[in-house]
């Protein structure tokens, strides 16, 4: 657990059970770690009160056993029989099948190590009438706020979706699926210290159809294959957390599945996104629905063989106002599309830029401004042959709402293949340099009416002052700004003075 335990024995043969001090306590951690941008308002998090032997309950007492082929009846028992001021049910160690439970407000459930909730297998989970999306594993009671899905271990506190057969199944037919946790309404829910295995859909999801706010996740493995592996069973919109509302903290998870591993979609507003690995999925995604989505911060997260990387997608029709969307601090490698905006999602076969038709600018055509992509490495692009993939840069604006104020600030990418610029204003500082290792002359592959700034070859860094300085500065006399002289070095980042000028080299 995230929190100060004591162990409190229930009654002779049961397990030992963490206990809390406070609710103060309970979530002392999440609140030293929040982390919250200038400006931004703090992300709230569950009020639960102490955690007390009275208030604990053991799915065993309410006839769950890890021998019954369906323990939803039991278990549901023990979530429902939680006091209203609130208290903890806990999940022993043992493989415990179920199907969908709902979870009521000021409720913690916890996983102890070694402990698998694992869903009833395709073809035995119920539907509603045949959908089974509206049959969410895990999900919080109409308004339910204060939740606590906890586990003590990434390895073996475990949800497991049995999704292979769900997979395979929706090859042949596409059909919905259920998500292994959705807070589709109320405020202030945490999931930590878990893992999600193999969902039928998407993993942890916050918020749906414009309720939900104030949600944290951290310290979570997320693992389904590749949608494109070349071995195995595929898995299909796994997506890793997706958020639909304001207010949410995601950090230090580690996500590898077959979709978008962490993805802000319609309401999502003051998202942040920090310090997490993603391996295979399709990246740090914003859309395809991107109606009221703005403050958006990805911040130190590696990519290892994503698909994507930066990824802001959408389509006439499903978006408005996209503003103030942060990356920084990123290192990509083996990443098939580093940097990717586009408004034609959906679009199999995207038009010629030239051939692009255009329509009237009404309140849903997508609309993306104020883009900040800073100190982002990106190496070893794949290359595909292919006119919407494996650019180091892609950005496709619409003939009547271009993608305008995009900077990119000491970017760098290895690729095969030049950038894709249309319908957009891009400007590059820092001394960005997007290469193009199959042919170094060739930096743009694709341009049409694309308003490009400064430089992008890593010939240039900005000044403070406006000042243009040659990059690398190799060797000069760095200063302090009180004027004395300090050393005679090679300069790293920082701020200088060189030839009367204050400099800044980042």
């Amino acid at each position: 657990m995230n929190h100060t335990t004591l162990l409190c024995s229930l009654a002779a043969g049961l397990m030992a059970v963490p206990m809390t001090a406070n609710a103060d306590s309970d979530v002392s951690k999440e609140k030293a770690s929040q982390n919250t941008p200038q400006g931004w308002r703090a992300v709230e998090l569950p009020s639960i009160v102490a955690i007390t032997e009275a208030n604990t309950l053991n799915i065993e007492d309410y006839g769950a056993s890890i021998t019954s082929a369906d323990n939803t009846v039991a278990i549901q028992r023990a979530l429902d029989a939680v006091p209203e001021e609130g208290g903890m049910v806990v999940v022993p160690a043992g493989t415990w099948l179920c199907g969908p439970l709902q979870v009521k407000a000021h409720t913690v459930l916890h996983l102890a190590a070694g402990a698998t909730l694992r869903l009833l297998p395709f073809g035995t989970y119920p539907s509603d009438n045949g959908n089974y999306k509206a049959k969410t594993f895990l999900t919080n009671r109409k308004n339910a706020s204060d939740i606590i899905i906890e586990g003590e271990s990434t390895s073996s506190s475990i949800v497991d979706g049995q999704g292979a057969a769900w997979w395979k199944a929706v090859e042949q037919k596409k059909f919905d699926r259920p998500a292994l946790v959705r807070f589709s309404s109320g405020s202030r829910f945490l999931v930590r210290n878990m893992r999600f295995e193999n969902a039928p859909g998407v993993n942890v999801t916050i918020g749906q159809s414009g309720k939900g706010s104030h949600g944290t996740v951290h310290d979570v493995v997320i693992r389904e294959p590749s949608s494109t592996a070349s071995t195995g069973q595929k898995s299909h919109n796994t997506d890793g957390i997706p958020i639909w509302a304001p207010y949410v903290n995601v950090y230090n998870c580690d996500i590898s599945n077959g979709d978008d591993n962490v993805v802000v979609d319609s309401d999502g507003q003051y998202v942040h996104v920090w310090n997490c690995k993603f391996g295979t999925g399709h990246g740090a995604s914003i859309g395809s629905f991107t109606e009221r989505v703005h403050d958006v911060l990805w911040e130190g997260i590696s990519f290892r063989g994503t698909d994507s990387g930066f990824r802001l997608k959408s389509q006439r029709g499903r978006s408005g106002q996209v503003y103030n969307i942060t990356m920084r601090n990123c290192t990509m490698q083996n990443v098939m599309n580093p940097i990717y905006i586009e408004c034609w999602y959906d679009k199999s076969t995207k038009p010629e830029p030239s051939l692009a038709p255009t329509a009237d600018s009404v309140a849903t055509t997508p609309a993306f401004h104020d883009i900040l992509i800073q100190h982002v490495t990106a190496t070893a692009t794949p290359y595909k042959k292919s006119g919407k993939a494996a650019f180091p840069v892609y950005i496709y604006g619409l003939p009547e709402s271009l993608v305008h104020r995009v900077t990119l600030d000491d970017v760098h990418v290895d690729a095969k293949k030049g950038m894709f610029l249309a319908y957009c204003d891009v400007t590059f500082t820092g001394g960005c340099s997007i290469k193009n290792l199959t042919d170094s002359t060739k930096y743009i592959a694709k341009r049409y009416e694309a308003n490009i700034t400064g430089t992008y070859d890593g010939s240039e860094t900005t000044a403070i002052n406006g000042v243009k300085v040659s990059k690398p500065m190799s060797h000069d006399y760095a200063y302090t700004l009180l004027g004395t002289l300090r050393s005679q070095q090679s300069l790293s980042r920082g701020v200088y003075i060189v030839n009367h000028h204050k400099v800044l080299v980042r």
